[in-house]
């Protein structure tokens, strides 16, 4: 997309979403929580994303997102803070410097407790996220507008109409007979 005195950008006001201040390790062991927790966010942002083909029509339900996800690790620091900061922790101490869960599978087990009990969250079972699912939506879709084509200009019925062409000729010639 080209922008052009006449784009319009958002404004700072209108991008910002206050951040979430966690490390990588912390995001991987919330992540299945987080997909299952903030489902509904996620799949109305990536279906305004693929509709509109273009992102600031999609800010709105951006922040959503974000805002679910704030939500939702604040509910785990209420609830499960301890666990989950076990597993997180492990995580980023885990062997190979990978993140690897099978090294965590203690700490894993102790924090999907606490989900399930204190916050009525299962973690969700392995492909769940990449299951194909149909997702109702208020949002209407968006009207698809036709490209406008504009005509061209007839062509010119003889040479001497076009001088160009004509100039174009003689120096083709001049390169021929060289």
């Amino acid at each position: 997309m080209t922008a052009t005195n006449e784009t319009y950008l958002p404004t700072y006001e209108e991008l910002y979403v206050p951040p979430i201040n966690l490390t990588s390790s912390a995001l991987k062991a919330g992540a299945p929580y987080f997909g299952a927790f903030c489902d509904k966010e996620s799949k109305e942002f990536m279906l305004c994303k693929a509709e509109e083909k273009d992102p600031r029509k999609c800010l709105e339900s951006n922040k959503q997102v974000s805002l679910c996800a704030s939500k939702f690790f604040h509910q785990v620091r209420e609830n499960c803070a301890l666990q989950f900061t076990n597993y997180w922790m492990c995580l980023d101490k885990a062997p190979e410097g990978q993140m690897s869960y099978r090294f965590c599978r203690k700490t894993q087990a102790e924090l999907d407790k606490c989900m399930s009990e204190k916050m009525n969250l299962n973690r969700p079972e392995v492909g769940w996220m990449s299951k194909v699912k149909l997702h109702q939506t208020d949002r209407p879709k968006p009207v698809e507008k036709l490209a406008e084509i504009q005509s061209l200009p007839d062509a010119a019925s003889s040479l001497k109409e076009v001088p160009e062409a004509l100039d174009s000729l003689k120096i083709f010639k001049i390169n021929l007979l060289n």
